[in-house]
């Protein structure tokens, strides 16, 4: 047979940040030394008390269908911790689903949707899955985005933007004039926010803002979060989505139909991480303020150029002084066996960047640094 790819499929692209470390795993795999840098997801364990709930739920019978929105049990714990009622709350198999059942949801074939470069590489294909329209706009070497620069993008058919603070793979942060100012503008054109705040416990700098502070979910603010970056649970596959009730049923109908729900027993355990779990959280951000830390030092005393992150596992470098003609990210994996993630895959106006994730140990991160100021001559 001749198979021949469908149309809504010509433009979707691979996952940027998995095909990265493809190349790498290989060298690893034909015996190379190479210090991975690139790693989107926590180098710790799921905290044991995780695990034993999850263990104790399947011996208690949690290995049947759940509910399509979710447990109770879990749906009524979220509801507590954000205020809101338990009809407000989806659970999903991760948050990268629950982005793509609130794009679903709220978009009509061809509606526009703002994505704030740099941005995750999926967030652009999942609005091209859902029938939408990716509208990409760069946010400079600050990484803050400009809401006069947002107004003039605004047509009559955007229908929502894409946040997400803590920022992947910037680390940027968003402060309260910048969140208030994108609710502002979003309420006044009448705009869904999908706020992505997978990284909201890992800030090193400052106050977390969420957008929940200044938008309400019946005037259009739809909270993406998830278990995989604060429990280190990535592997669970468990995230959520909190929204206006008539979007949650609309997200239980796709996901009736589609995954079904989350493990039951994954839901269960997700329980103890929100209540048992936040000596353990508080041990794991500790961990990365100091990684961050050490880069920030190597960083500085070498003169080079990047803005301080404040949040989440990354750095965003432009290597342009250093690295030319090349993709830096592919250049460094060569010459210093080190490997980083392009920036390419996060917009095209960040070519020159990479991502240098300090999910990893010290000495990697260390040595893997000190490989790449070796390469670059600094």
């Amino acid at each position: 047979m001749n198979y021949v790819p469908p149309s809504r499929l010509a433009e979707l692209e691979e996952s940027a940040t998995l095909k990265a470390s493809e190349k790498a795993n290989q060298m690893i795999a034909s015996g190379l030394k190479v210090y991975k840098l690139d790693v989107g997801e926590p180098d710790f364990l799921t905290p044991r008390r995780i695990i034993d709930a999850a263990y104790r739920a399947m011996l208690d019978g949690y290995t049947h269908y759940a509910p399509s929105a979710g447990m109770p049990q879990l749906r009524s714990a979220i509801a507590e911790k954000y205020g809101v009622r338990m009809s407000n709350v989806l659970i999903s198999p991760g948050s990268k689903q629950a982005l793509f059942y609130a794009l679903y949801s709220i978009l009509n074939p061809g509606e526009e949707v703002l994505i704030l470069n740099p941005a995750w590489p999926s967030y652009k294909q999942i609005v091209k899955l859902a029938g939408g329209v990716p509208v990409e706009i760069d946010t400079g070497s600050g990484f803050l985005p400009d809401s006069s620069e947002l107004r003039k993008r605004i047509g009559r058919k955007t229908k929502a933007l894409i946040v997400n603070s803590p920022n992947n793979p910037t680390g940027a942060v968003y402060d309260e004039k910048t969140v208030k100012e994108l609710s502002d503008l979003a309420r006044e054109n009448n705009l869904f926010i999908i706020s992505d705040e997978i990284y909201d416990r890992l800030v090193y700098e400052g106050d977390y803002i969420s957008f929940r502070k200044h938008m309400k979910y019946e005037d259009g603010l739809i909270l993406v979060n998830g278990f995989s970056k604060a429990y280190a649970m990535t592997g669970w596959r468990l995230g959520y989505v909190i929204a206006d009730e008539k979007i949650v049923k609309e997200m239980a109908k796709i996901q009736g139909h589609t995954a079904t729900s989350p493990s039951t027993f994954v839901q269960i355990a997700a329980v103890t991480a929100l209540r048992e779990c936040e000596e353990d959280v508080r041990k794991m951000v500790s961990e990365f303020s100091e990684r961050r830390k050490i880069i920030i030092e190597m960083l500085d005393r070498k003169g080079i150029e990047y803005s301080r992150p404040r949040g989440a596992f990354y750095f965003f470098i432009d290597m342009s002084k250093y690295i030319k003609g090349v993709d830096p990210a592919e250049y460094l994996l060569e010459k210093a066996r080190v490997s980083v993630t392009s920036g390419s895959g996060f917009g095209d106006g960040y070519r020159t960047y990479i991502r240098i994730s300090y999910a990893t140990s010290r000495d990697t991160i260390i040595e893997g640094m000190n490989n790449i100021f070796a390469a670059i001559g600094v």
